[in-house]
């Protein structure tokens, strides 16, 4: 009876050992053939987007000011974007979004304006009148970037504020506001 027993016990375990070593076999097997060369170059960087603050740009007490005072006192986000030098052989584009934007229903009209600067230089400009249910707008359509000198940093400022129409705007105060800025870059040879 224990002969039987060791043998049984031999017999399994023989048969464990050879079914994990053809396991072992056909996973190196087919590993090894499923390999694929390609080639071809590969980017290895994508341009450098650094923000001074955050990603974020918000405001929770809302008032007017006058459109010639939005550079001094209008809700700030400040970033940059840095083309370096092995991105000299590629067409490079940025389009520039706000995303999860969260506003109040009242901000939804031409007086909440948004600018974007580019180096001092506006290239874009807007109001969230268009919002309606949407999370998403885009600030910037995508723009390609072509600078004479490698590297260059390009400096962006989004400026949002409430525009002082010279009537009462009680009911547009103190409302909120709240978006992500989102930098997508494209990469072309």
């Amino acid at each position: 009876m224990e002969f039987k027993k060791i043998v049984i016990i031999l017999s399994v375990t023989i048969c464990l050992f050879i079914g994990i070593a053809f396991g072992v076999s056909y996973g190196w097997y087919a590993y090894r053939n499923a390999e694929t060369n390609v080639t071809g170059s590969t980017i290895k960087e994508a341009p450098a987007i650094i923000f001074n603050q955050t990603e974020y740009i918000y405001s929770s007490v809302t008032s007017p000011i006058l459109d010639d005072d939005r550079y001094n006192f209008a809700n700030k986000n400040s970033f940059s974007v840095t083309l370096n030098e092995n991105l000299k052989k590629y067409q490079v584009g940025i389009k520039i979004m706000l995303k999860d934007i969260m506003i109040s229903q009242e901000l939804k009209t031409t007086n909440y304006k948004y600018e974007l600067l580019e180096d001092g230089i506006s290239v874009s400009s807007g109001n969230f009148s268009n919002l309606d249910d949407s999370t998403e707008l885009e600030i910037m359509p995508m723009k390609m970037l072509t600078p004479n000198t490698y590297p260059k940093t390009y400096s962006y400022e989004l400026l949002i504020w409430l525009s002082d129409d010279g009537s009462v705007q009680n009911n547009l105060m103190n409302k909120g506001f709240s978006a992500k800025v989102d930098v997508i870059s494209a990469i072309k040879r």
